[in-house]
């Protein structure tokens, strides 16, 4: 089944808005997944929780003169980030292939 490129685009919306409605909510005990979707989902909700901490603590470190410790922030940041997109990409596979989930 192949979807357009417009449902893909509405696809990513809606688990974009997912992922911002689980922000802040991560468990402290792991959970097993309902669905490889859902793990991913949860995945991608931890990186970007993890990212924008690192990045208040870099501001917050920069504010008080250690930009040693800021860039360090941002720097973890940005492979938070980059997690984020590697997760995204693979709930996309799943989505548009339809592998079993």
């Amino acid at each position: 089944m192949e979807i357009s490129q417009q449902q893909i685009i509405d696809l990513s919306k809606q688990i974009a808005q997912q992922v911002v409605d689980k922000l802040h909510r991560a468990p402290l005990t792991y959970n097993t997944p309902a669905t490889i979707s859902d793990g991913l989902q949860h995945s991608m909700s931890e990186e970007l929780t993890a990212s924008n901490w690192y990045h208040q603590r870099a501001v917050h470190a920069r504010n008080h003169g250690d930009n040693e410790s800021a860039r360090l922030y941002e720097d973890i940041a940005g492979d938070e980030d980059e997690h984020y997109r590697e997760f995204s990409e693979r709930l996309q596979q799943i989505v548009k292939t339809g592998v079993p989930d």
